[in-house]
């Protein structure tokens, strides 16, 4: 028997953050900032992503990485953080070339610095203030870029 609270679905599109196999893509999410961290995790898990790993810091991300390394499809990174910042995680993990792609939602940065991150394989910069729309819809066009 139908309740009479059975809304049609009036959003039947499927969430970002299933693969076209079903499977949720996996992410690492790298940000000094618990809020930051929080907020991102959440915006993520919220179309689907399965966040397997959080991270405050670079070096902290790298001890993380090698044992993830063939699951992780994502890695979201701040570019300012302590003990490893964002730049030299980018360094380590192009040396290790990655299968995940690497997109940075930061502050602000120069020029010089963007041109490095891209040519170290970033696959894009997002520039903080965090926004759910605009987090979602890059993400999802970097990794659907084949």
């Amino acid at each position: 028997m139908k309740s009479p609270h059975d809304f049609p679905a009036i959003n039947p599109k499927k969430p970002d953050g299933i693969k076209p196999n079903g499977i949720p893509y996996k992410v690492m999410v790298v940000e000094d900032k618990e809020f930051h961290r929080k907020q991102i995790i959440q915006i993520l898990e919220s179309e689907g992503y399965e966040v397997i790993a959080a991270a405050t810091n670079g070096a902290e991300a790298l001890k993380l990485y090698d044992s993830l390394a063939a699951d992780l499809d994502l890695i979201t990174t701040d570019l300012d953080m302590p003990k490893l910042d964002g730049y030299a995680l980018m360094y380590e993990l192009s040396q290790k070339k990655p299968k995940a792609k690497i997109v940075f939602i930061s502050d602000e940065t120069t020029k010089g610095v963007l041109a490095d991150l891209l040519k170290m394989g970033a696959a894009d910069f997002i520039l903080k203030p965090i926004q759910r729309g605009t987090i979602l819809e890059r993400i999802k066009a970097v990794l659907q870029k084949k």
